[in-house]
């Protein structure tokens, strides 16, 4: 999202402004090279399955079996109902698991952490985000192929993670939001960064990882929703965002047109009350013009100010949007603080809950993997 630029702590907690701990490049670059050398020995059998694809109390669609559909998003059957990680506490009173999960990754990370072992372990696929931190790698150093032990060990371990829990589908973005300068200073180019992607893309396809080629990783390229509006048309609001051409790998290299957007009434720096359509219109209109590729909105949700009844109004706005726009085939609620007076979180608002369940349980919600 705008303010965190997707630096939810791994551990669940709220998250806050620059809230993941920095670490510093030459740490994680000694990581990589024992992850690389620890990934010679891999490609053990997959563990144990859970023995059921619900949480106790917990009701939803089934994930169904690997069955080779060869479909791009991986999603059959509507869009999939999820959220961050913050929001799976809420299923119990959603009345349903969450189909995705949004997760965050670091270079120098290993996949998965134990909670996102869980989430999974439960029947939720995952839509996994990998960055570089300020002071760690560059686009250029990722393309030269310096890290590639850790960017082989890290796919290859989400690529097991689904086959272990049963997951027809699991997906992968490196560096969201990439067109905000702000979070992405020092790390290169637009040019680097399309590099970069096409460097990973590449290693995940040399090792037949990919969803077409017998894998089952699809390839989510995500930006900011302010980012898609035509340089022409922006208010001038808001952080200074590149124009997502830049930063475009192609169809070829991605499978999902992603979208973090937020209506921000209370947030300091930020424009007031927005509805679906300003938000994720000009996404849709990106992902047409570019062959009609699917669309995620990996990051959505509203303020309660000056009211809980802003919040709740926007959901329902948002499930009768999802429902009017077949080509959206996962929205990931994004139940968290996004600093100081702007917080999206639904917790302590019964009536926001009961419009996210509603909207759970509506027809068009009831995507399924495979």
């Amino acid at each position: 999202m705008e303010q965190i630029g997707g630096t939810e702590p791994n551990n669940g907690e709220t998250a806050t402004p620059g809230g993941h701990t920095s670490r510093r490049w030459p740490v994680i670059a000694a990581a990589a090279v024992l992850v690389a050398l620890a990934a010679v020995g891999c490609g053990g059998s997959p563990g144990p399955a859970s023995n059921s694809p619900y949480r106790p109390g917990v009701t939803g669609p089934a994930i169904a079996p690997y069955s080779g559909t060869g479909i791009r998003s991986g999603v059959t059957g509507g869009a999939l109902f999820g959220g961050n990680r913050s929001l799976v506490p809420e299923e119990t009173a959603l009345g349903r698991r969450l189909a995705i999960v949004r997760v965050y990754y670091r270079f120098g990370d290993s996949f998965p952490f134990f909670n996102d072992s869980e989430v999974m372990a439960a029947g939720s696929t995952l839509m996994v985000s990998l960055n570089s931190p300020r002071g760690g790698p560059t686009y250029a150093t990722i393309a030269s192929g310096r890290l590639d032990g850790y960017l082989r060990s890290f796919l290859t371990a989400v690529n097991e993670a689904a086959i272990r829990y049963h997951l027809p589908a699991i997906y992968f973005s490196f560096e969201h939001e990439s067109s905000l300068p702000s979070k992405h200073t020092g790390l290169g180019s637009p040019a680097q960064f399309i590099q970069a992607w096409d460097h990973i893309h590449q290693l995940a396809a040399t090792m037949h990882l990919d969803w077409n080629d017998g894998g089952r990783i699809h390839w989510v390229w995500i930006q900011l929703h302010n980012s898609f509006v035509p340089m022409d048309q922006r208010s001038g609001k808001g952080p200074n965002f590149g124009a997502p051409t830049l930063y475009w790998p192609g169809r070829d290299e991605v499978d999902i047109v992603a979208v973090d957007g937020y209506s921000h009434p209370g947030c300091q720096g930020h424009a007031g009350p927005a509805t679906p359509q300003s938000l994720f219109g000009p996404v849709l209109s990106f992902a047409h013009q570019n062959g009609g590729l699917p669309v995620f909105i990996t990051e959505w949700g509203s303020t309660a100010f000056p009211s809980s009844q802003f919040q709740t109004e926007f959901i329902g706005q948002m499930q009768a949007y999802v429902a009017a726009n077949p080509e959206i085939v996962a929205v990931l609620y994004w139940n968290s603080q996004g600093g100081p007076h702007c917080d999206f979180s639904v917790d302590t608002y019964p009536a926001s809950v009961s419009a996210l369940a509603t909207m759970a349980h509506s027809a068009a919600l009831q995507g399924r993997l495979g």
